[in-house]
């Protein structure tokens, strides 16, 4: 009866985990189309991009880490260091953009 039990649990948390990782996706997963139109409009010449990576941001509070805040695209160039940031809310609004350390787009803030 025990190891019944600790199966279910087990089943139920396994499940518990995989929703909440695949709502995370999802989100994620909406916004790409705005991070990627968002940085297009930058007009960066396509050679100049190494890679892109979308994040989910987390407020921290709570269990588990907390609720997604917002969502983040970052950019990695090849011909500097450091990333463009392009910063969007759960509902997919654009927040903010930026660059960091040595890379630079034009008309876009650098910290």
């Amino acid at each position: 009866m025990r190891r019944f039990l600790a199966l279910l649990t087990f089943a139920c948390l396994s499940s518990l985990a995989f929703t909440t990782v695949a709502s995370a996706d999802l989100v994620s997963g909406r916004c790409q189309k705005v991070i990627e139109d968002e940085i297009a409009d930058l007009t960066i010449p396509q050679d100049r991009i190494k890679d892109v990576s979308i994040i989910n941001i987390y407020d921290g509070n709570g269990e588990g880490g907390g609720r997604i805040d917002h969502i983040e695209g970052w950019v990695s160039f090849n011909d500097c260091k450091g990333n463009l940031v392009v910063s969007v809310s759960t509902a997919c609004l654009p927040m903010e953009t930026y660059t960091t350390y040595q890379c630079r787009v034009p008309g876009i803030k650098n910290y």
